[in-house]
C-alpha cells in the first residue's frame, strides 16, 4: 500500500471509485494540502492518487485565491479542512447547488463555488472549509 499524506493513511490505485463506492470519513484533525498552479488567471491541482488531472477553481474560487497571493504568483500550496487551525480563513457555505456549494469568506465577503470534487477531500459539502493559503518561494 502506498501512503497518501494529505488524505488518507493507504490508497490502491482504483481509491477513487473505491470512495465513491464506500466514502471513508475524515478524522476530526486532518488538514488537506493541494499544490496549486495558476495557468490563464485560472487556478488548478493534479492529485495523482485520485488520477485528478488540471482540476480548476472556478466561478470566483481562482479570485479568493489570488486575493491572498502576489499578482505574478503562479503556484502556491492550499490547506483546508473542516476544522479550525491556526491563521486559517473561514468558508460558510451559503447554498448547495450542481453537487457542489457556494461559499462566502467570512471577513472578505467574496463569493465562489466548490465542484463536487469537494466531496472527495470533504467527504460532504461542509457547513465550513477552514483554508489558508501559502504562497510558494524560488526554489520550493
Amino acid at each position: 500500500m502506498i501512503r497518501h499524506p494529505a488524505v488518507y493513511s493507504e490508497y490502491r490505485p482504483d481509491a477513487f471509485a473505491e470512495f465513491i463506492l464506500h466514502p471513508q470519513p475524515m478524522k476530526a484533525n486532518s488538514i488537506i494540502s493541494l499544490e496549486l498552479y495558476k495557468l490563464n488567471n485560472t487556478w488548478y491541482f493534479d492529485d495523482k492518487v485520485f488520477e485528478i488531472t488540471r482540476e480548476p477553481f472556478v466561478l470566483g474560487m481562482s479570485e479568493i485565491i489570488s486575493s491572498y497571493l502576489h499578482p505574478e504568483a503562479i503556484t502556491c500550496t492550499l490547506l483546508a479542512s473542516r476544522q479550525a487551525f491556526p491563521m486559517a480563513k473561514k468558508l460558510r457555505l451559503d447554498r448547495e447547488e450542481a453537487g457542489g456549494g457556494w461559499y462566502t469568506v467570512e471577513r472578505s465577503g467574496m463569493q465562489g463555488w466548490l465542484c463536487p470534487v469537494t466531496r472527495v477531500y470533504m467527504q460532504y459539502i461542509p457547513e465550513n472549509i477552514y483554508f489558508n493559503i501559502l504562497p510558494q518561494t524560488p526554489g520550493s
